[in-house]
């Protein structure tokens, strides 16, 4: 009679058992530091868009504006129209 499967080999069970948690480790590892580098750009991303706040509020509006859209890509979506702002958005 001709087996289909190997037999189950308990033996190097403990073994195989740390082999495998530290593969999920590793790769557990390698998903956190990839998510955590998102959130690092994003954060990024929010501190730009604040400078650029800051630096609206101190400064003049629509020339600060046009210099951020120039300058940063994220602060593409403030726009103000001449003699406009940012209370009449």
């Amino acid at each position: 009679m001709t087996t289909m499967f190997a037999p189950l080999d308990f033996a190097h069970h403990e073994e195989r058992s740390d082999l495998y948690r530290a593969a999920r480790l590793e790769m557990l590892h390698d998903r956190l530091a990839k998510r955590l580098d998102r959130i690092e750009r994003a954060a990024d991303e929010v501190e730009k868009a604040a400078a650029v706040l800051v630096g609206i509020t101190h400064g003049n509006a629509t020339a600060a504006f046009e210099d951020a859209i120039r300058s940063n890509s994220s602060a593409a979506f403030l726009h103000l129209d001449a003699g406009q702002t940012l209370g009449q958005m």
